[in-house]
């Protein structure tokens, strides 16, 4: 009952809140000689506080009041006006309003809202629970152990490392930056501490390969000429500068050198067809081949595929990844001893959103190769999304079992495994 009197109460003034400026007076829709009239009698009243005021003499007061009458006086017969001009007040159309607002609003929050809802009270709600805390307490716990190694071991470039890349993966840029300047002072000769650091300056200059960063990634690949994140920067600074068909170059190259498997794959194919594009050439013409020519019968996509999946709509897209998808699983029934092709299939189905049937590849690809540890990972991650706790809780042993025990991860991984263990407890 209290709740439809507060929703009488609202109702109400809404309506009033509605009909107001309606009913009272106004010179909105006055004719154009009603409005003339109503300024010209205003100018009157502003003059003759003048004349109070002593801003003006009786003569100078006389003389506009003279003329202003006289222009009243026209407009006045021009409107028909016999008094002090006033607004027009809409008094139907407020009635009418009122009316319709009430009459209106019940039968719609009656098919939108819930009136049968039983109340609440805030003691007797649950809190729903927060997946991210365990992970979010476990990032927090590793960042404050490398803050500590670092306080404890301060002329150790390791630690700072360490601390640098956490710093990084956590948003950090700032505080990456310092820690993984300190780490490169200690040991300037490490490629993969100046290659690190050139990340995090070029993040500080929100994505700029400024020449500090620059001097980084060319240390970096002056001790590790395969490094793909040196490679990667040094032809975006060159793309920066100007010379897009170099970086161009540069981002196919390393785009053919990579990894069937390597996480950054896509983004620099993404750089290869852009950039071709903005040059107008055929993307194709820059993406690697060497995947499809090695294995002609293969049925998953290709870089010419990716490259031509650019100019379709989002629909038509999905269709093609989703029938390339599915021809390469029909293609891996036929070959299950196809170790890669399984763990693409796995990546594949992770993109389209059906973490059970990645996980169902992952366990071909685990069965193939069991101690293959991003397949574990993997493999755990998307049978815990998928529900499958006991083929989670299994990968994670066996990956657990492969980590040296005093190394982060192998925390980590117990920590994972003691979540799903507690879960399976409480339900």
């Amino acid at each position: 009952m209290i709740f439809w009197i507060i929703l009488a109460a609202l109702t109400l003034a809404l309506v009033v809140w509605v009909i107001w400026p309606l009913l009272r007076p106004g010179i909105g829709n006055m004719a154009r000689a009603e409005y003339d009239a109503t300024v010209y009698y205003d100018q009157l009243q502003e003059l003759e506080r003048d004349r109070t005021r002593g801003l003006i003499d009786d003569i100078q007061a006389e003389a506009a009041r003279g003329e202003i009458e006289r222009r009243l006086l026209a407009a006045g017969r021009a409107a028909g006006l016999s008094g002090k001009p006033g607004g027009r007040r809409h008094v139907v159309l407020a009635a009418l309003l009122a009316l319709l607002v009430p009459i209106a609003s019940v039968p719609l929050y009656l098919d939108l809202g819930t009136p049968g809802l039983p109340n609440l009270p805030y003691a007797t709600r649950e809190t729903p629970p927060e997946a991210t805390d365990g992970v979010v307490a476990a990032a927090r716990s590793r960042l404050q152990e490398a803050e500590a190694r670092t306080v404890s071991n301060p002329d150790d470039a390791q630690p700072w490392f360490d601390l640098g890349r956490l710093r990084l993966v956590a948003g950090n840029i700032d505080g990456a930056e310092i820690a993984l300047a300190r780490a490169r002072e200690l040991d300037p000769a490490r490629p993969d501490i100046a290659s690190a650091h050139g990340e995090a300056l070029a993040g500080i200059s929100d994505g700029l390969v400024t020449p500090a960063a620059r001097q980084a990634f060319e240390a970096a690949l002056a001790g590790n000429a395969s490094d793909p994140r040196a490679r990667y920067f040094l032809a975006l600074a060159d793309y920066q500068a100007g010379y897009e068909q170099d970086a161009l170059e540069a981002w196919s190259a390393l785009a053919g050198d990579a990894p069937a498997d390597a996480p950054w794959l896509a983004t620099v194919r993404a750089r290869v067809t852009d950039t071709a594009r903005e040059l107008g050439h055929d993307p194709a013409n820059w993406l690697p081949r060497t995947s499809a020519a090695a294995t002609p019968d293969r049925r998953g996509p290709t870089d010419a595929d990716i490259a031509a999946a650019q100019n379709l709509n989002d629909e038509e897209r999905q269709a093609m990844i989703q029938g390339m998808v599915d021809n390469l699983a029909a293609r891996l029934e036929d070959e299950p001893d196809d170790l890669a092709g399984w763990r693409m299939l796995a990546r594949s189905w992770e993109m389209l959103g059906n973490p059970a049937a990645a996980a169902q590849a992952y366990a071909r690809a685990i069965a193939l190769e069991p101690d293959h540890a991003e397949t574990l990972l993997r493999g755990a991650i998307t049978s815990a999304e998928s529900g499958d706790t006991a083929a989670a809780r299994e990968h994670f042993v066996r990956l657990r079992d492969l980590i040296p025990p005093d190394a982060d991860a192998h925390r980590m991984v117990s920590e994972a495994i003691a979540r799903l263990d507690a879960n399976d407890a409480g339900r």
